[in-house]
Order: C-alpha cells, then sequence, then structure tokens
C-alpha cells in the first residue's frame, strides 16, 4: 500500500513539474536506447553532451528534453530612477539620532563585572 502511494505521488509531482509533451517521448527515449550499441552513460553523454548530426539526427531531435519549449518566460524592466546626490546628503547631514540618553540608565551597573556597551 506505502508502495503504490508513493508512486502516486511520484507521479502527480513529475506531471505537475514536467511538460506532458516532453513525459510523453520517454518510449522513444527506451527505443532508441535499445537500439543503441553502447551502454547508457556512452547514450546519454552522446546524445543530450552536445550532440552532433549523424544519421539518426531526426530520431535524436524526438528524444525527451532534446529541444524543451519554452513555456514560461518573465520579463521585467526597474523604471529609471535618477538621484540627486546633494538631496541626499542634506537629509543625512541635518537628521541626527540619539541612540540613548543618560537619565534613563541608573550608576548601579558601574560595579558590576557585565556591563552594557559604552559607545554604539
Amino acid at each position: 500500500m506505502l508502495r503504490w502511494v508513493s508512486i502516486l505521488c511520484s507521479m502527480i509531482y513529475v506531471l505537475a513539474t514536467t511538460n506532458i509533451a516532453e513525459v510523453l517521448k520517454v518510449p522513444v527515449f527506451v527505443e532508441h536506447l535499445m537500439e543503441y550499441p553502447g551502454s547508457f552513460s556512452e547514450f546519454f553523454v552522446e546524445h543530450y553532451d552536445n550532440h552532433k548530426k549523424d544519421a539518426d539526427w531526426d530520431t535524436d531531435q524526438k528524444l525527451p528534453f532534446i529541444n524543451p519549449p519554452v513555456v514560461l518566460m518573465i520579463h521585467a524592466q526597474l523604471p529609471e530612477t535618477i538621484f540627486h546626490i546633494e538631496k541626499i546628503k542634506e537629509i543625512i547631514i541635518s537628521k541626527t539620532t540619539t541612540v540613548y540618553q543618560e537619565k534613563d540608565f541608573s550608576s548601579s551597573y558601574l560595579s558590576q563585572i557585565f556591563q552594557p556597551p559604552r559607545s554604539c
């Protein structure tokens, strides 16, 4: 029972994340692999690593993931913004922040080993 559930979940995942046309090409892959005289690794390297034109080029182009279609293409363009450095400097210089005030702390911690930092 657990085996069938794991197979079902795997199939749902594969079908949801993969183009269905590429999944349907798996029988062509298996058939072409059976006709190939070498091992699986040799087949994979020859067909999926810079494959050159040969006698069975048309069959090779029907293998899955050789020419996957573009399913989604996202193009984003950020708007151009022009910053005025002088204005930014004025804002930074004119703004002063106080991290803490002396009246908020008691002096009882000065005699202890663990003290807060003296400068921020």
